[in-house]
């Protein structure tokens, strides 16, 4: 019985001895941690593209952090496998040794049956991983020559390889996963499946905005309305497209803000892209509208439109600019001014260069610009029409007054 109790003490004084050592150990480790002015392991050549945020500052905090880690992971361990020796060195103690062994045997034969139980499947899902991942790499470089436009298909257009390849990816990662997943252990567990239910009902509840927007990503990539850098008008914002995602598309206005529109609300309403068709020869086409009274003779105004137009930058000379008459008011002629231009990202500064113009021009001409109007009292007013065409024999009416 003595010699028991003094195993039992000399064991105990192996506990003191392993809590001595393991603090001499890592206090030591830290120590040598704390002089470090350089990273060990984010600075190798494989880690630092990847880990360039990680300064030898953090990585010391990152080092201390795994040895407090390893250090109470070790006495943890040590004090599993050791009280159950301890205790059995004492017959008082020994049914509780025995109980504590229990305990520890039981997860420990519980993982190593699951662990051997797993091996089959995990061989399963490993060619599952490769087969996914040679296929999205031959997937990858398909579409990379597709966008280069080494290959081509008929009716595929070199602009949707990119997003096709990411759609095709998510498609071929998700229907792997589910092809893995019955093989995951505790995948038909009840907690498993009813923490996938509530998941699944959490994403589709609090994402309806968000596929909707992805869905109408998806069919504005392929109806291709706009590119990145074309000037468009999408309801009441104009602008040049900065940005497109599945998500979003960010446009810059001429006044230099940034506009977030949801994909879905670009496929409600309609879109107008002024870039798209100004590499052609005849570019897009301006136009804006002036106003002058029936009694100034229209060839006139046409061609002091048109030589305004001439005079402004910007505007092609050929096919010529042409004027119409879009409508006969009641009081003035209403003129449209139409040039072309294949600048159409510049037609602010267009637009305002060309009034100027047409301003100057006019009032060259000696034409007023009015929208006049007139009351049904004609008596001692001229007749409201250019001069060439009043009668020879026109004489000013004056005021009638009756007595």
């Amino acid at each position: 019985m003595v010699v028991q109790y003094i195993y039992f003490a000399i064991a105990l004084l192996g506990v003191i001895l392993f809590l001595f050592l393991n603090k001499k150990l890592f206090k030591w480790l830290q120590s040598k941690i704390s002089k470090l002015e350089n990273n060990i392991f984010f600075g190798r050549t494989k880690f630092s593209q990847f880990f360039r945020f990680i300064t030898p500052r953090r990585e010391k905090h990152i080092l201390s952090f795994v040895i407090r880690l390893l250090k109470i992971t070790f006495i943890f361990i040590f004090f599993i496998f050791y009280l159950p020796f301890l205790f059995s060195l004492v017959p008082q103690t020994k049914e509780y040794a025995d109980v504590v062994l229990g305990y520890i045997k039981k997860p420990l034969i519980f993982l190593y049956e699951g662990l051997v139980g797993f091996i089959p499947n995990l061989f399963f899902i490993i060619v599952i991983f490769f087969v996914t991942k040679y296929l999205i790499r031959f997937l990858k470089y398909v579409t990379t020559e597709l966008e280069k436009e080494a290959v081509r298909l008929d009716g595929f257009h070199a602009d949707w390889a990119r997003p096709t390849f990411n759609l095709l990816r998510v498609f071929i990662i998700a229907f792997a996963l589910i092809i893995v997943f019955p093989y995951i252990p505790g995948s038909d567990s009840p907690a498993f499946k009813g923490l996938s239910i509530f998941f699944g009902i959490l994403f589709s509840l609090g994402s309806t905005s968000a596929i909707s927007n992805i869905v109408a990503g998806v069919v504005i990539t392929y109806m291709r309305p706009f590119k990145v850098g074309d000037r468009v008008e999408i309801g009441n914002t104009i602008g040049d497209v900065t940005e497109r995602s599945l998500l979003v598309t960010r446009i810059r206005t001429i006044k230099n803000l940034d506009v977030t529109i949801p994909n879905s609300s670009i496929l409600g309403n309609h879109i107008i892209n002024f870039t798209k068709n100004a590499s052609e020869d005849v570019g897009v086409i301006l136009h804006t509208s002036v106003t002058i009274g029936y009694d100034v003779s229209s060839n006139d105004v046409i061609e002091a439109l048109k030589q305004g137009a001439k005079n402004t930058d910007q505007i092609l000379s050929e096919p010529v600019p042409f004027v119409l008459i879009k409508s006969l008011d009641d009081f003035y002629v209403n003129y449209e001014l139409n040039v072309y231009t294949k600048n159409p990202e510049k037609s602010a500064a267009i637009y305002s260069i060309l009034h100027e113009n047409i301003k100057n021009e006019l009032h060259q001409s000696g034409i007023e610009i009015l929208s006049p109007h007139y009351h049904a009292v004609r008596d001692g007013n001229n007749l409201a029409v250019p001069p060439s065409n009043i009668p020879d024999n026109y004489a000013k009416p004056g005021f009638k007054i009756d007595k």
